[in-house]
């Protein structure tokens, strides 16, 4: 069945497979899997929620932060009577955050594991990098450039579609 599915899937790929194409596609599957994500985001949590939640977080922290600075006893003690009401906040935030990754874990995992086998080929690399990238050297495979691809392109969808929070 999943010979199947990697079958399709280097079908589909062609000459998208091999470098310098295969750069741009991995790229391409990046951006769109940061697009599926964030569309189950907004599916699966109320966004204005946690935005509410990590704005009073931040504000608690700031003025904590504030306190311990200018020494003010006072108001160190009014703010740590709310701290288990942050630590609770906090807790519903982190929570609330995970629900997506561990329903796509599993997902995800096989549609890594198929388009690993998809880009497999005998060159045996997606990108020839300009220069040497620690641990990891300058032909890259199709999980190394996919982590790369999505570290640089999913906090940029992320701003795009406001689900910073």
């Amino acid at each position: 069945m999943l010979d199947q599915i990697v079958k399709i899937i280097t079908d589909l790929l062609g000459q998208y497979r091999y470098p310098p194409l295969s750069s741009i596609s991995v790229l391409l599957v990046s951006i769109l899997v940061g697009l599926i994500t964030i569309a189950a985001n907004y599916l699966l949590l109320d966004v204005k929620k946690l935005r509410e939640y990590s704005r009073e977080i931040m504000e608690w922290r700031r003025e904590m932060q504030e306190a311990l600075m200018k020494n003010d006893r006072k108001t160190i003690v009014k703010l740590k009577k709310r701290e288990a009401y942050i630590s609770k906040l906090n807790a519903e935030l982190m929570s609330q955050r995970m629900k997506p990754s561990l329903i796509f874990m599993i997902p995800l995992w096989f549609f890594f594991i198929i388009f690993a086998a998809a880009y497999n080929t005998e060159v045996g690399y997606v990108i020839k990098m300009p220069f040497s990238i620690p641990f990891a050297g300058d032909k890259l495979n199709f999980g190394t450039w996919y982590i790369i691809c999505s570290l640089l392109v999913f906090p940029i969808l992320q701003k795009i579609f406001k689900l910073s929070y």
